[in-house]
């Protein structure tokens, strides 16, 4: 070994020179000594091993969050919002108002109320916003469905009144925490309404007031004859 290529090896590793060729193996293992163990090992003639690359390790990739959907609503249905956690009845004793919404329009308000006395059933009323210039009784439908699955449908029909704006008071049994619940209308009474025996019978029945079973005796009038029975036996 000639002192010139000692001396050229020793001075290429304590400055860190570059060739423009590509680095020898013997080269490419000197990667990570310091700089006393690159020079030992050019003036002995050592060929250092390659130290293994440290890669720092990365963060674990998190799960992107789950978002939650809208539950799809049919044409002409609006949702209505969930039952609050929490609601207290009022210090009078009387109903209390757990939550309001309005239809799109915004001409008819429906008030969620939670009836004093009893913790587990909440009634529905229905108040139009302003008077109205159909001929026809308007008419509602709410579908509610629990989270056991069942599901129930009332038609909520409201008709002017002396005093006051229209409104009517129905109750909403099973409904409850964690029930989702959707509605349409109010809309005129269509003369060729087919709706289901077991429907009005059981709509006729949630009325919680007299002013609610009058907007009955109103529909009857604009139904068929068949429909018609059907709202006068509910209504005996």
């Amino acid at each position: 070994m000639s002192r010139g290529s000692i001396a050229r090896r020793s001075w290429a590793s304590f400055t860190g020179g570059r060739r423009t060729s590509p680095p020898r193996a013997a080269e490419r293992g000197r990667a990570g000594y310091a700089l006393w163990q690159r020079a030992w090992a050019s003036f002995t003639g050592v060929i250092l091993p390659p130290r293994p690359v440290h890669v720092p390790a990365s963060a674990p990739q998190q799960a992107p969050a789950h978002r939650l959907q809208a539950r799809p609503v049919a044409p002409g249905w609006f949702p209505l919002p969930p039952l609050p956690t929490a609601g207290a009845l009022t210090a009078s004793g009387s109903d209390t108002v757990v939550l309001e919404a309005a239809s799109p329009d915004g001409r008819a308000a429906f008030l969620l109320r939670h009836p004093a006395g009893n913790a587990s059933e909440y009634s529905l009323e229905l108040m139009m916003r302003g008077a109205y210039d159909e001929d026809r009784p308007l008419l509602a439908t709410v579908t509610y469905a629990r989270p056991d699955g069942h599901k129930r449908v009332l038609l909520v029909p409201v008709v002017s009144g002396r005093f006051g704006p229209a409104a009517s008071y129905v109750r909403l049994r099973g409904f409850g925490p964690g029930a989702t619940w959707a509605a349409t209308g109010p809309s005129p009474v269509p003369a060729d309404a087919d709706w289901a025996p077991a429907t009005v019978v059981d709509s006729v029945g949630a009325a919680l007031n007299e002013t609610t079973r009058d907007a009955w005796r109103r529909v009857r009038e604009f139904v068929s004859d068949g429909v018609r029975d059907v709202i006068d036996g509910a209504l005996r």
